[in-house]
């Protein structure tokens, strides 16, 4: 749905995107992380036809955005970082002032617009003035916008920028409300808690080149061929300390109370044989089980937070 084709953008002697080469398909949500000054706006900006490669290719659903711009953008909505409102407008005539830029007929609009308005949750300020919203309902009226048309792709730059917890919290419900149907998901963000469970895909930024893209889950997997982290918990005085330093694959052993966490490199019939250890030496086991790695390991992991 999203392809780009050795995408490169340079400012004078600064490349600010290098040599990107990514396919996203139908449905997916692509999480790109990485550090302010990254490249992360560039590429999204690119996508939408804001900003002309240097050299490369991006389509959208097929079509080259920057050979045929206005059918392009036809399947693209976008929110910027930091976007624009009318202030002295109400909340369905903005939606409406929008709808008809994308050229939508009058009888179509009119059902549209309600249609937004729900999805979105803004039922109660359909005839408010914008500049009455919280910053959490105009970040609402800007996704309200970027899908008034019914794009198959959103392009979303830092969409949980400036909210606070109960409004991210909304966010992240409404975008997987999108996702559910069917729209194929760009975001860009730092906050990396926000995209944990929720993009399927994630791709790492550093000074304008690609680390490493992929699944969740093959990242994960390829991060923790070598090791893993391991959580248990007992009941009762045990030797959990001495059976652990005993063994050579274990290290970096933190045991507090009744808890602990270690490293361990080998397999899973080596880690059922540690667990089979500690029995037998009278450790009465609780729970015992490898970390999931969340996305902010894997970006602590794979960055080293350089920027331009």
């Amino acid at each position: 749905m999203i392809e780009f084709q050795a995408l490169r953008r340079e400012y004078g002697d600064l490349v600010a995107v290098r040599d990107l080469q990514v396919s996203i398909p139908e449905g997916e949500v692509y999480g790109l992380i990485g550090p302010n000054g990254a490249g992360k706006t560039t590429i999204i900006r690119m996508a939408c036809g804001l900003l002309t490669p240097t050299a490369g290719h991006i389509t959208i659903s097929g079509v080259d955005v920057h050979q045929h711009p206005e059918l392009a953008q036809s399947h693209i909505g976008y929110l910027s970082d930091f976007f624009s409102v009318y202030d002295d407008l109400k909340v369905w005539e903005y939606l409406d002032y929008f709808g008809r830029a994308y050229k939508m007929p009058d009888s179509q609009l009119r059902l549209r617009i309600d249609e937004v308005i729900q999805e979105v949750g803004l039922e109660v300020k359909r005839d408010a003035f914008i500049r009455g919203l919280s910053r959490g309902m105009k970040q609402r009226l800007g996704i309200a916008r970027a899908i008034i048309h019914k794009p198959k792709v959103l392009l979303l730059d830092e969409p949980a920028s400036g909210l606070d917890p109960k409004a991210r919290a909304d966010l992240r419900n409404l975008l997987l409300a999108l996702r559910a149907e069917g729209a194929t998901l760009l975001i860009s963000s730092h906050i990396l808690p926000d995209l944990e469970g929720f993009c399927k895909s994630i791709g790492v930024m550093e000074k304008g080149v690609m680390v490493r893209s992929g699944t969740v889950a093959d990242i994960s997997s390829q991060e923790s061929q070598h090791f893993c982290v391991v959580r248990l918990s007992w009941v009762g005085e045990a030797p959990v300390e001495q059976v652990l330093s005993s063994i050579d694959k274990v290290s970096d052993i933190a045991i507090r109370g009744s808890e602990g966490l270690f490293r361990f490199a080998g397999s899973d019939d080596d880690l059922a044989a540690l667990l089979h250890q500690l029995v037998t030496h009278g450790v009465r086991i609780l729970s015992f089980g490898e970390v999931k790695q969340t996305i902010e390991d894997l970006y602590l992991k794979l960055s080293r937070n350089e920027v331009m």
